[in-house]
């Protein structure tokens, strides 16, 4: 992998579920001749394309990364995986003169990269009496190390609560008209993923197995599902404003629009000084976000 000698410029786009990430990360990739690299536990996988959100469509000419490469049925992908290929990613669009913009909400595949993350693994390592064993795991790949620096600038889409609620539920029904049901029941039925491994993926996949398997009508399991994607933008909520606590800045745009994020990221590649945020979620018991 590449070592640049200078730290690496990125993106990174976050907020909770269903707030539009991907549409403003393709919009500011085409303004700033960017590439996407998704950081998404999810979106990965084939086939898993309603129910993870993967937009294809909406990226239109924009190159993107970590979609679509892993199996289903035969692969587990894990944070090791997602730190390998992040940042191979990120190496390769800069050396083709190109921007890096990480989009997701994986909060842990987020603050991986934030906070370079280093992963124990290989083999461990001889043991002397008055040397504390490493913890590491002697059938994992050797450890991981960051291969050069990072310099992020953080954007982060901020609806009010209501509005976040609101979103979910539509978006919920949009996917289900869209056939998420049937692609859950293709997973199954045709690419031979078992149910087990589909309720491990969570959220959508899990409550629609359930549904498939007749433990739950589908008004209870929409009921659910509902709920538990609320709680899912909560605990996305608890980690953004850990992220602000352990120091870095997220820039809060209202309705992705406010402050303009053309001019952040402008500022930010010209090396100009950007104002700290205005506005930080951990400062409020009651975040403005969601319910």
């Amino acid at each position: 992998m590449q070592d640049f000698n200078d730290s690496v410029k990125i993106i990174v786009i976050l907020g909770p579920t269903a707030t539009g990430k991907t549409a403003l990360a393709v919009k500011m990739a085409e303004i700033f001749n960017g590439e996407i690299i998704s950081a998404d536990s999810r979106q990965v996988y084939k086939g898993m394309d309603i129910g993870s959100g993967k937009d294809i469509a909406e990226y239109g000419n924009v190159p993107y990364h970590l979609i679509d490469i892993a199996d289903p049925a035969t692969d587990t992908y894990n944070l090791g995986f997602f730190c390998r290929d992040a940042w191979q990613a990120i190496a390769e669009i800069r050396n083709r003169g190109k921007l890096p913009i990480i989009c997701g909400g994986t909060a842990l595949y987020i603050a991986a990269l934030l906070d370079n993350y280093r992963l124990p693994g290989g083999a461990l390592p001889p043991r002397t009496y008055d040397t504390p064993r490493i913890r590491q795991n002697p059938d994992a790949p050797p450890s991981f190390t960051p291969p050069f620096a990072i310099t992020p600038l953080v954007l982060g889409v901020l609806y009010p609560r209501l509005t976040v609620r609101e979103r979910i539920a539509a978006r919920l029904d949009a996917r289900f008209d869209a056939g998420m049901i049937d692609e859950v029941r293709k997973l199954h039925d045709e690419n031979q993923v078992g149910f087990e491994k589909l309720e491990s993926f969570g959220l959508e996949y899990r409550e629609i197995s359930l549904f498939l398997q007749n433990r739950c009508t589908f008004e209870e399991m929409r009921s659910q599902l509902l709920n538990k994607i609320r709680q899912f933008a909560k605990r996305q909520d608890i980690f953004f404003r850990k992220l602000e606590r352990e120091g870095h800045q997220i820039h809060w745009l209202a309705a992705a629009k406010e402050p303009d994020p053309e001019l952040l990221i402008r500022d930010f590649l010209q090396n100009k000084k950007i104002a700290e945020p205005s506005f930080r979620l951990c400062d409020h018991k009651n975040p403005p976000s969601y319910q």
